[in-house]
């Protein structure tokens, strides 16, 4: 990817277990939104958290993956020209890659690493799940732009390496104050893309002043956190 050019890269959540476990629906057909509900059902122990919440309140909350659509709405309203160079990472989709549709007629211009391997390059791994996953995120680390359409350890750790590497663009998907505009059937597209695009000035990546370090993850946030504790600081400050 990096040989012909600028590329932006996506970290996909749209596999089966994703769904199960995040407590919510892909929205593609009642058939299979009923797969996730049985899957669920039988394993009830997969739900990663909040329980007690409905797939409404997760969606509304901002709890839940961007769908394929969603995506591309995004990626439209952030300006990303219709020849951009995309790389998607992430496990097979629920539905398989029918649902991708929106993205790759959006964006012709869209490969995973399974069209940039070689023919038989990827058989030697291809029961090596960790491995697939570092193959996507070398790849997204060197993309000139990086977005997770849902949290996970891949995006916290990405987030913060390109922090260190000079804050390269990480864009956060502003999920909870998206979805209103989202669901609003009746808001002209130019509308929508401007206020998509307005929500998501301060979620690119840049240099933030934090003043604690309080519920702050430091895979994401790796400084000053991990430098030293706020007692270090105190007593550095007291003897100075």
């Amino acid at each position: 990817m990096r040989n012909q050019g600028q590329y932006l890269s996506l970290h996909l959540r749209m596999e089966k277990d994703v769904w199960v476990r995040t407590g919510c629906l892909p929205g593609l057909t009642p058939e299979y939104d009923e797969i996730v509900n049985s899957e669920r059902e039988r394993h009830p122990e997969l739900l990663t958290g909040r329980s007690n919440m409905t797939y409404h309140e997760r969606k509304l909350a901002g709890l839940c993956p961007l769908t394929a659509l969603e995506v591309t709405r995004l990626l439209k309203a952030l300006e990303a020209p219709k020849d951009a160079r995309i790389y998607w990472a992430g496990g097979e989709p629920l539905g398989g890659k029918e649902v991708l549709e929106p993205l790759t007629k959006e964006f012709p211009q869209f490969y995973n690493k399974h069209d940039l391997a070689l023919p038989g390059e990827l058989e030697p791994f291809a029961n090596k799940a960790s491995v697939m996953a570092a193959i996507d995120y070398i790849v997204c680390e060197k993309s000139d732009v990086f977005i997770p359409s849902h949290g996970g350890n891949m995006g916290h750790a990405l987030q913060g390496q390109r922090a260190y590497a000079g804050h390269k663009k990480y864009i956060t998907p502003n999920k909870r104050q998206m979805l209103p505009y989202f669901m609003n059937s009746s808001l002209p597209e130019s509308d929508f893309n401007r206020i998509v695009k307005d929500l998501h000035r301060e979620s690119l990546g840049q240099p933030e002043l934090r003043m604690s370090k309080a519920g702050k993850d430091v895979t994401k946030h790796p400084v000053p956190e991990c430098m030293c504790s706020d007692r270090q600081q105190q007593e550095q400050q007291s003897d100075a």
